[in-house]
């Protein structure tokens, strides 16, 4: 992602609460950052995390779709996929181990 220092600003106009506005204030303080560089991490943070969420959301709305069938061949393979990890971590164990016991 394009750095923020990079990318073509608007200026908007907006009306907040003055608690919330003495928050920001008080960050930008602290950081030693402009108000708006404050506002614009805190909006990219609020966007990334309501994208998290629905993403959440549709993974949670995937798996409770499921059919029973769908659902054992899930627990399936993620048993397959534990077995399968757990003997490469004892192969990569037991060698790291002979490597160090020379």
């Amino acid at each position: 992602m394009p750095s923020t220092n990079t990318l073509r600003k608007t200026r908007m106009t907006v009306t907040i609460s003055c608690d919330v506005a003495n928050e920001i204030d008080k960050i930008a303080r602290m950081k030693k950052a402009p108000r708006s560089q404050v506002m614009e991490e805190m909006l990219r943070d609020g966007l990334l995390k309501s994208k998290k969420m629905a993403i959440e959301k549709d993974i949670e709305a995937y798996y409770l779709s499921l059919t029973e069938k769908e659902k054992k061949e899930d627990k399936d393979w993620a048993r397959i996929a534990a077995e399968s990890a757990k003997r490469t971590w004892d192969v990569c164990s037991s060698s790291l181990l002979l490597r160090f016991a020379v």
